[in-house]
């Protein structure tokens, strides 16, 4: 029975690859890309070794954290971009690999091709809302419907890198149906007389385009917006902190100031009490020598009558 309320990539995840639809798939450990350089090819050129399952997975880690990196995701060069991308991939693999720039930037073409055809059929499938089809009739009509727009008539390859991509809001704004899907383009397909770097060329340069007129998430703006206004604050709390510090500085000094204005008041009056004190004491002094002048005058005079009195009494 149908369980409805999961989405379909969800169910062919999980239940990949289905009976019926297996054909002519790649070993799980190894990938054949469309893009790697045939035995067929003139000269002396050793034909690469398959990408594995770790390389693809890695290789889509890459790409996303390059493309949504809120700082450096947009405004980069083609060639920094994927430097980028070829410094990421061998920076974080935990296994052998010597794949170049080009080896990975042709890869990327590749998957990205199929996941955008694979993610057109199971819109597709999901827009047919067919009453009474079972999980397995939705996973192999998705799987049939890729196999039959294939111009090689290949199962697709790249389930592993799609259970990565599949809820990612940049991939996601990518894969949105804007009209039928187109066909492969018949220049892709690899022949003796033409080099696989050449015939990858032209959508790898559609891919990078691409890239760069995605909207890129509200998440990632938000995130941008905030490490921005983050930026500011902190600027603006360091001005505030100098300013309190000036504020501060100047206080104190004006403090200085204030106390030694204090100090200066303080002794002024200290000199004025003294002055004053002496004054009061002069004052004092003189009153005392102007009573004991004026005592020893009248008693002067009190004895100069008391002689005159004695003399008339003699006579």
């Amino acid at each position: 029975e149908m369980d409805s309320g999961r989405p379909l990539t969800d169910m062919i995840i999980e239940g990949f690859p289905p009976g019926g639809v297996s054909d002519n798939i790649s070993p799980h450990n190894e990938i054949q890309a469309r893009d790697e350089v045939p035995a067929a090819v003139k000269g002396n050129k050793r034909r690469s070794k398959n990408f594995t399952i770790k390389e693809d997975e890695m290789l889509v880690s890459a790409w996303l954290n390059v493309s949504l990196d809120p700082v450096r995701g947009v405004n980069q060069s083609k060639d920094t971009y994927w430097k980028r991308i070829h410094n990421y991939f061998h920076s974080k693999k935990e296994f052998e690999s010597d794949r170049t720039q080009s080896s990975l930037m042709s890869r990327w073409s590749s998957i990205l091709h199929d996941c955008n055809i694979f993610a057109g059929c199971v819109s597709k499938v999901e827009g047919r809302n067919q009453s009474g089809a079972s999980v397995d009739d939705k996973q192999a009509n998705t799987l049939t419907m890729y196999k039959n727009e294939d111009p090689f008539n290949r199962t697709f390859q790249y389930i592993h890198c799609w259970k990565i991509l599949k809820d990612q809001s940049k991939w996601t704004n990518r894969r949105q149906p804007t009209g039928p899907q187109k066909p492969f383009s018949k220049k892709q397909k690899t022949t003796a007389d033409s080099t696989p770097a050449a015939d990858v060329a032209d959508y790898v340069a559609e891919t990078e385009n691409t890239i760069t007129t995605v909207e890129r998430p509200i998440g990632t703006k938000k995130k941008k917006l905030k490490l921005k206004q983050r930026s500011s604050i902190e600027a603006l709390d360091y001005l505030l902190a100098k300013k309190k510090e000036v504020d501060a500085e100047k206080e104190l000094k004006k403090k200085e100031r204030e106390l030694k204005k204090e100090e200066r008041e303080l002794k002024k009056q200290e000199m004025c009490q003294k002055a004053l004190t002496l004054q009061e004491e002069r004052i004092k002094l003189d009153k005392e020598k102007f009573d004991f002048e004026r005592d020893r005058e009248e008693e002067r005079i009190i004895n100069i009558d008391m002689k005159g009195k004695t003399f008339r009494f003699s006579i």
